[in-house]
């Protein structure tokens, strides 16, 4: 017994044509074109989808983000909300009154956006919440503010034990610092299937048919695998562990089901630009002290690297300054010839000078067009002559270098189609953007193509992210006729959601 379905009605889009019909069989693409010859390609009994003037395009991917912090965060404070110190303050106090025995965990928090230009200090944390640990963290995800309670729970001697150093705020910690706080976030927010599950569903209703997932811990993979067990994933997860829970898993290890699959592994190699842990080859424009933070050893890396090489996954190293994109470069160049790509994650700032190593690795520079709108402040923080090459991606397309296309969420918005209209306007609706120069725009198939093609294959899917007859039938049927209609209007136009010929999301009926 076949499972087959037929779209007319509307409009196609494979990723390389236009067309006019579609028929998807047993999870594959078995026709697509003219309507006349597709009909007759159909079986007897299929089941006929009307797109009521449509269009059908293939389905989203989201190279990088995080599903366990997008769990997470449901369940904590969404600091992103707060205009000042007080209001955000007023929002911990009464999650305080909520979770009486639970540690406050917010996420979201951008200095640059709070009315006072600053970390809010441990003792007005206090203030909000004397008695129980306060974590916030950094919207980047990279660092974080602790009240007094939680900076008690530090060994003692720790670096941001309430004591500046270096110019940093009081009760801050950064980067590899905030692994001492793991636990107490952790147990404020218990991970269960439930909880991944919800996150994917709300994934798939964008119109996302396959995620990479980034930095997968210990448990979220064991849930991981429960969901994929049970036939419970409605969209295709690749998984890349860090780097030490990925060396403690046998090679071959079962992922449960063909829409699960250990991927590679995830180094870091710097920070963020918003905590300035990003790694410059020159100081901050802002803040002439320091050029950022450099993570993990190389001789470790290196050997990661290697080891994913024999195995045929992929190593994903986390680069947004620079100076660490032309560590990046070295790392994976070094490993030598391999039929098995890299991945660069983030690359936010490419000068002229890395264009032609770049060229020559050939690896996948997993980019995040979103963050030329939140991060509208990086002229300042950059210069007006260095900023010039963040997010530049036209140019790089140009140069030949593979994108994928990402929200890193839950650090910007899961929403693939806000990341497509970053890629093709290039600021948010009131024209701000973190480089809004217009020549580095991309037209509104380039961007839909690094949701697609780029993500897939940057994911290791080589075959995938077009509607071409012989690929997977992943796919989204959308309320308006045109491709930049989808772009602009968002998620609020996906219709439905397909992975592997199968209706995995629902959101409304045609015409309603």
């Amino acid at each position: 017994m076949t499972e087959a379905a037929l779209f007319v009605g509307g409009r196609v889009y494979t990723g390389r044509r236009r067309a006019e019909a579609l028929l998807v069989e047993n999870g594959r693409v078995l026709a697509v074109g003219a309507e006349g010859a597709v009909r007759r390609e159909a079986p007897v009994g299929v089941d006929r989808q009307d797109l009521a003037g449509g269009l059908v395009v293939p389905g989203p991917v989201d190279a990088h983000l995080h599903l366990g912090e997008l769990a997470r965060q449901r369940a904590g404070v969404d600091a992103s909300a707060a205009a000042s110190v007080p209001e955000l303050a007023a929002a911990l106090a009464r999650r305080r009154a909520e979770r009486p025995d639970a540690a406050v965990v917010g996420r979201g928090i951008d200095p640059e956006r709070l009315a006072e230009k600053r970390w809010p200090t441990p003792e007005e944390l206090d203030a909000a919440v004397p008695d129980v640990p306060v974590i916030l963290y950094h919207a980047s995800g990279h660092g974080a503010v602790l009240n007094s309670a939680a900076l008690a729970r530090l060994p003692e001697g720790s670096a941001g034990a309430g004591v500046p150093r270096s110019g940093r705020p009081p009760g801050v910690l950064l980067e590899a610092e905030l692994r001492q706080v793991e636990s107490v976030a952790d147990e404020s927010a218990v991970l269960t299937p439930e909880a991944l599950e919800r996150e994917l569903r709300e994934l798939a209703a964008l119109g996302l048919t396959a995620v990479g997932a980034m930095n997968v811990g210990r448990r979220e993979l064991e849930l991981l695998r429960t969901l994929a067990g049970g036939g419970r994933l409605p969209l295709k997860v690749f998984a890349y562990p860090g780097v030490g829970l990925w060396r403690g898993i046998p090679p071959g290890a079962p992922s449960g089901s063909e829409r699960l699959r250990l991927a590679g592994f995830k180094g870091f190699l710097d920070g963020a630009f918003g905590p300035r842990t990003a790694s410059l080859q020159a100081p901050y424009a802002d803040d002439p002290s320091g050029r950022g933070i450099d993570r993990e050893d190389d001789p470790d890396l290196g050997a990661a690297i290697a080891r994913a090489r024999e195995e045929g996954v992929t190593p994903a190293l986390h680069a947004i300054g620079d100076r660490a994109v032309e560590r990046a470069v070295r790392l994976l160049a070094g490993a030598g010839p391999t039929v098995v790509p890299g991945r660069i994650e983030h690359a936010s700032l490419t000068p002229p000078h890395l264009w032609g190593p770049l060229r020559r690795l050939g690896a996948w520079l997993v980019v995040q067009p979103g963050f030329l709108r939140t991060d509208r402040w990086l002229p300042a923080r950059l210069g007006a002559e260095r900023v010039r090459w963040a997010y530049a991606f036209r140019t790089l397309a140009d140069l030949g270098i593979p994108l994928a296309g990402s929200s890193d969420a839950p650090f910007d918005s899961a929403d693939p189609w806000r990341g497509m209209a970053a890629a093709v306007l290039r600021a948010d609706d009131l024209g701000r953007s973190a480089n809004p120069r217009p020549e580095e725009a991309l037209t509104h198939e380039e961007a839909l193509g690094l949701y697609t093609v780029g993500a897939r294959r940057a994911l290791g899917d080589a075959a995938g992210g077009l509607l071409e007859v012989g690929s997977s039938a992943d796919l989204v049927v959308l309320d308006v006729p045109r491709l930049r209609d989808a772009v602009l209007a968002g998620g609020a136009a996906v219709r439905e959601t397909w992975v592997e010929g199968r209706r995995s999301a629902l959101h409304r009926p045609p015409g309603v």
